[in-house]
């Protein structure tokens, strides 16, 4: 009986939440309609997304690339051993939280594939930015892991940085095959250390240096940045560095970089950052990610 309370009430609270969500998502769009063309942009990529925006609903990104995706097609199936929902991608298994029912794996899967299309813009890599054969991938706020997961059999370590517990429980059946290679790390990555946070430069210090970064964790990037000085100082770096969480990301993290002596570029395409829809200015879109490098030769 109490499992059954506990699903009505999750599928209300869920349908009530999508209700305010999309209703802020409408506003949110005519808002920005209305603002270009009032005040029309120079800017070639936004005035892509507006085009688009004219003929679609407001979505994360703008393109046809996504419309190839339906949450719909995917197949949600149940561990017995462990109760965990998971999906199967490129045959191996990827698992969610106990707690995400069937349509909300749906969605966050197929929002996963979107965002890791080769032309999204939010797309770690591309074929002149790659996790090697070999390396050392540290994947900083990697919540369901679907990065490293794509990259598993190639590198020769993972360190998967999260703190979410019902995440690592899921992580921990996803990467179950793999366990010589994967060490998760229950902590914020910071510029602190203590009980609950950890530095990069902290971390590293004793172990082997990674490869590869990704970080991606709803914000926290400048602080991620600041903690691992040291690293980056001294170290070879590949970086996949997220811009979107604030709308002066892109602006600092690119001075930033160039000021550490990083060569860099920015992902091609914006995006709206739906988590943020209550305080939207313009210019509304937002540069997703940096690609840098920093080889110290």
């Amino acid at each position: 009986m109490n499992r059954i309370i506990h699903k009505l009430v999750y599928k209300v609270r869920s349908s009530w939440r999508e209700l305010l969500h999309s209703n802020r998502k409408r506003r949110a769009r005519k808002m920005i309609l209305d603002h270009f063309s009032r005040f029309p942009t120079d800017d070639e990529e936004i005035t892509e997304a507006v085009d688009y925006l004219q003929k679609h609903p407001l979505t994360t990104f703008y393109g046809t690339f996504q419309e190839k995706y339906n949450h719909q097609e995917i197949e949600v199936f149940i561990d017995a051993s462990n109760g965990l929902p998971y999906v199967i991608t490129q045959g191996k298994r990827l698992y969610f939280k106990h707690s995400q029912n069937r349509n909300t794996v749906q969605r966050l899967f197929n929002n996963l594939r979107i965002e890791q299309d080769v032309n999204a813009p939010h797309c770690y890599t591309d074929s002149d930015f790659q996790v090697l054969k070999g390396d050392v991938l540290a994947d900083v706020g990697c919540a369901e892991g679907f990065f490293s997961l794509l990259n598993i059999e190639k590198t020769k370590r993972i360190y998967l940085f999260e703190q979410d517990r019902e995440w690592i429980e899921a992580l921990e059946a996803t990467f179950s095959p793999w366990q010589e290679k994967i060490e998760i790390i229950p902590q914020f990555v910071s510029d602190n250390n203590n009980s609950e946070e950890i530095s990069l430069d902290s971390y590293f210090l004793q172990k082997e240096i990674p490869d590869f970064y990704k970080i991606d964790v709803e914000g926290a990037e400048a602080s991620v940045l600041r903690g691992m000085n040291v690293i980056m100082q001294s170290q070879p770096v590949k970086m996949a560095l997220c811009t979107y969480h604030h709308q002066e990301d892109y602006a600092r993290f690119s001075s930033f970089l160039a000021a550490q002596g990083f060569s860099y570029r920015r992902n091609s395409g914006v995006m709206i950052y739906l988590n943020d829809l209550e305080r939207l200015t313009p210019p509304f879109f937002r540069t997703c990610l940096i690609k840098a490098t920093h080889h110290h030769d």
